[in-house]
């Protein structure tokens, strides 16, 4: 029982980014995620009694008990560890797990994300990055990638995905080495149509906040890019521009990266 409720309140701090932080692990939860978890980075997990309505969250549970140990809760205990409004019984404590920003910039599309904040958007972006065999990089005051929100919106892309984060003179440091151009989303003069550009080379495209935009420390290194509009819309969500360029890319190669 001590053991259960350690891991219990473990779970319950891991809703905080500043423990997700200190420990290294984050919290799947929902059946599709749990299925799609990779073995290597489960720590230990939870379940309902409820949960074992389905013969497909029997074998889930039934898998997972030979790799780690899968305790059965209450609902009421459930309810305080899980972070959505209609939990569906199944929750996993997972290592975090970033690659290294070297293997990022194999690449030969980055998708750098600066001081994106919503974590739904953020989300969404890795999603269609991960569909693109895309690299990411989350740059100063992005969103953090394990918070609970981003982990559903990626809808598993997390667990698949080359993603890093590091500051943005490092970034633009491994750009440049790596033998990427650096394109930034931006709405000015200066900016050039997104569908102008050569991706059949090797380049590195940041979005910014749809409050702030890209920095002026990345707008000062990078080729900048507009997506053109016909309507009365100031600009596009991030996630939805994000989608729109890596598509012209995909276009352009006539093949997945």
């Amino acid at each position: 029982m001590a053991e259960l409720s350690a891991q219990i309140k473990l779970a319950q701090k891991l809703r905080l980014k500043k423990f997700r932080a200190e420990f290294g692990l984050f919290l799947a939860e929902g059946l599709r995620l749990c299925e799609m978890a990779p073995d290597a980075e489960i720590k230990f997990g939870f379940y309902t009694p409820d949960f074992l309505a389905s013969e497909r969250a029997i074998q889930l549970v039934g898998r997972l008990k030979k790799i780690v140990t899968m305790q059965e809760i209450s609902e009421a205990a459930f309810e305080k560890i899980s972070e959505t409004k209609t939990p569906q019984g199944i929750l996993l404590v997972m290592r975090q797990k970033l690659s290294a920003p070297e293997e990022v910039f194999t690449k030969k599309l980055i998708v750098a994300l600066d001081a994106v904040h919503d974590a739904g958007n953020l989300g969404t972006i890795l999603r269609t990055a991960e569909a693109f065999s895309c690299g990411v990089v989350l740059l100063d005051d992005s969103a953090d990638a394990f918070n609970s929100k981003v982990v559903r919106a990626s809808m598993g892309a997390l667990f698949n995905l080359a993603l890093t984060k590091m500051p943005r003179a490092e970034f633009l440091a491994l750009a440049r080495s790596s033998g990427a151009e650096i394109l930034a989303a931006a709405l000015d003069s200066a900016a050039e149509i997104y569908f102008e550009q050569d991706f059949t080379k090797k380049v590195a495209v940041v979005f910014g906040s749809e409050a702030a935009g890209v920095s002026p420390e990345i707008l000062g290194a990078a080729r900048k890019i507009y997506i053109p509009m016909s309507g009365r819309a100031e600009s596009l969500n991030v996630s939805a521009a994000a989608a729109i360029v890596i598509s012209e890319a995909v276009r352009q190669r006539k093949k997945f990266f």
